[in-house]
């Protein structure tokens, strides 16, 4: 297989084809990161194209450092809190209404055990937990747990030391884990 520098240097001197090769080989791997940062396909989407819009715009700015997946995961992850920070700015008040639905639904079946063997709501449970997490926090338990990337790439993506990847998670998952357990016991 063509390493993906090949392309990313075809696509610098103007071959639109060797872009759409990186799209191809990226696209799923990008929507699943907007997935699961947006929490819907429609936002996940719409962030796929705007991060390859953004990484085409940009693409003279890569500087081989790092492997062209992670450098697109950095522009990915940027366009999803962008979005992010958007939205909370638009709709601060349909946010909390929102969020006071979503806790309102979770205590209903919180309340019905039955329902909880059901791993789709377990997972929709844990998702809910993840979305409440500080944005810093989100991001390694995305990029870590969701899209299996090790603490060296998500290091490079959010531009700070392994160290710092390693307090994020640790960070999140007591986060999370207090979370989940009023659900659970």
């Amino acid at each position: 297989m063509i390493p993906d520098d090949v392309y990313v240097h075809k696509t610098v001197e103007g071959d639109v084809e060797a872009f759409n090769e990186l799209v191809n080989r990226h696209h799923s791997k990008i929507y699943g990161l907007a997935y699961r940062m947006l929490g819907n396909s429609e936002d996940a989407q719409d962030a796929t194209q705007e991060t390859f819009l953004e990484a085409y715009k940009s693409i003279k700015s890569f500087r081989f450092q790092s492997q062209f997946g992670t450098w697109l995961y950095k522009v990915g992850l940027n366009t999803c809190n962008q979005i992010i920070r958007k939205a909370k700015s638009r709709n601060r008040m349909m946010d909390a209404y929102t969020e006071e639905k979503s806790i309102r639904g979770m205590t209903e079946t919180r309340e019905i055990p039955e329902r909880l063997a059901i791993k789709a709501e377990q997972s929709e449970l844990v998702q809910a937990a993840i979305d409440r997490l500080p944005p810093k926090q989100k991001e390694v338990v995305t990029l870590f747990y969701m899209q299996h990337l090790k603490y060296k790439e998500i290091a490079e993506i959010l531009d700070c030391s392994i160290g710092t990847v390693a307090s994020r998670l640790n960070k999140a998952m007591q986060n999370l884990k207090a979370k989940l357990e009023k659900h659970y016991y």
